[in-house]
């Protein structure tokens, strides 16, 4: 190991709602690559993407902030190249660092709604070696910008995640072969939308047999649900398309003989509603809301005889842990004005923070929402009014906001929400107090 510091490979699809995995206790979905990931490392059971869209998540992910300190408090908002990334203190501290996949932080909305060139330099956070983009996905239709901006599209590839994960390993290999420590953040474009993906993996999901959650199950038109069904299938496809990848990283790292040097850090930007909380006639998918089908996302981290293997850990992780866990782990210093705390000791000690609700919200202050989840209940009085018990309620069917039985509950998660808004200066204090 490169003097005794371990790289860090940081893979993050998009839009992967944390229950679709089988190590998660889906019993429909084929992740035999991220339930032997898992199985060799720690699985969080209670992460949350604390503002469960794109961009959002992204600049928290970055800088270990919320989105109302870094300022992407929704999509196509440029984060603040003063700001300090994590890539940039692993930069600081000799590593190589590089980026593959959407940015969705640059600001703006590329022409055609895809691509989105970001010149070398601030904007680029401390990602030295970069092949990204700013928004858009094109699976099929493999490209990268060079540095001038010209597109340059490779014809041996038609499927966006291959060659994702062969330049990770690209990547890792040539920084083998110079003994330097390598952080990369290989962002995957599934399961987020256009709906594409290669027929192998479609083949193994029927939509006719899918067993619907109770909460969409018969609340649709037959034609409606015949659409479901075939979202579903897709969206399951994708997920065990991108595991397809993990198992080739995996490999791939085995095949380097790094695979024990390597931290290996599974999250996503947030989930997808797949047809929960959506009306008739509405998009069945979608995210950015304070339902758990939004906001769980995946969390494993995977790191040989320094992660004991099997563990399964409740303790609540929000967006703002990320970055610290990160660099807790890899040991380097956690810049102070980062808002979260690392999770690096419940994966090496078993024992770490404990926070008593993760503090959720979006939007920019004259549409927006705030929300609270304890791991058992989720509250938003600001924005959406609901209150959900997990435990009771697990797919979200019966909300409990103006039930009076509930009223301890809101007020004991009503003071969470207040104390946090107040302890990070949120611009919505104000409107927190008030419904509070």
């Amino acid at each position: 190991m490169n003097g005794g510091q371990p790289n860090v490979l940081v893979i993050q699809p998009d839009q992967h709602r944390g229950t679709i995995m089988g190590c998660a206790g889906d019993r429909q979905v084929q992740t035999p690559n991220l339930d032997t990931l898992a199985a060799a490392g720690i699985r969080f059971s209670h992460a949350a993407s604390s503002s469960p869209v794109c961009s959002p998540f992204r600049g928290t992910m970055q800088t270990g902030l919320y989105p109302h300190t870094h300022g992407v408090v929704g999509n196509n908002i440029l984060l603040d190249p003063e700001l300090t990334s994590f890539a940039e203190v692993f930069a600081e501290e000799g590593y190589a660092t590089g980026y593959i996949g959407k940015w969705h932080l640059d600001g703006g909305v590329p022409e055609g709604g895809s691509g989105g060139f970001i010149a070398p330099g601030p904007r680029r956070q401390g990602w030295q070696e970069w092949h990204a983009h700013e928004k858009g996905h094109s699976f099929f239709d493999v490209w990268t910008f060079d540095d001038d901006g010209n597109k340059v599209h490779f014809e041996d590839y038609d499927w966006e995640p291959t060659w994702h994960t062969d330049m990770a390993l690209d990547f890792a290999k040539r920084h083998r072969d110079a003994d330097t420590p390598w952080l990369f953040y290989l962002g995957y474009g599934p399961p987020h939308k256009p709906e594409q993906c290669p027929d192998r993996f479609l083949e193994l999901y029927d939509p006719d047999t899918f067993e619907l959650p109770p909460d969409v199950q018969g609340r649709f038109s037959a034609e409606v649900e015949r659409d479901l069904r075939r979202v579903y299938q897709m969206y399951y496809a994708q997920v065990t398309a991108v595991d397809y990848e993990i198992g080739r990283v995996m490999q791939g790292l085995e095949d380097l003989g790094i695979a024990e040097d390597t931290i290996v850090f599974y999250v996503s930007d947030h989930g997808d509603h797949l047809g929960s909380h959506v009306k008739e006639g509405e998009s069945l998918r979608g995210k950015g809301s304070p339902y758990a089908t939004a906001f769980r996302v995946p969390l494993i981290v995977r790191w040989p005889e320094n992660i004991a293997a099997g563990q399964v850990c409740d303790a609540l992780v929000s967006s703002v842990d990320l970055a610290p866990t990160v660099l807790g782990l890899a040991g380097l210093e956690i810049p102070s004005v980062m808002q979260g705390d690392s999770m690096a000791g419940w994966c090496t000690e078993g024992e770490g923070p404990r926070n008593d609700v993760v503090y959720l919200g979006l939007g920019r202050p004259e549409r927006a929402w705030r929300a609270v989840w304890d791991g058992r209940y989720v509250y938003s009085p600001l924005g959406y009014e609901v209150l959900y018990d997990h435990q009771e309620d697990p797919y979200e069917m019966s909300n409990r906001f103006e039930d009076g039985s509930f009223g301890d509950v809101r007020e004991r998660l009503g003071k969470a929400l207040v104390r946090i808004a107040e302890e990070t200066e949120d611009p919505l204090l104000g409107d927190v107090r008030d419904v509070c």
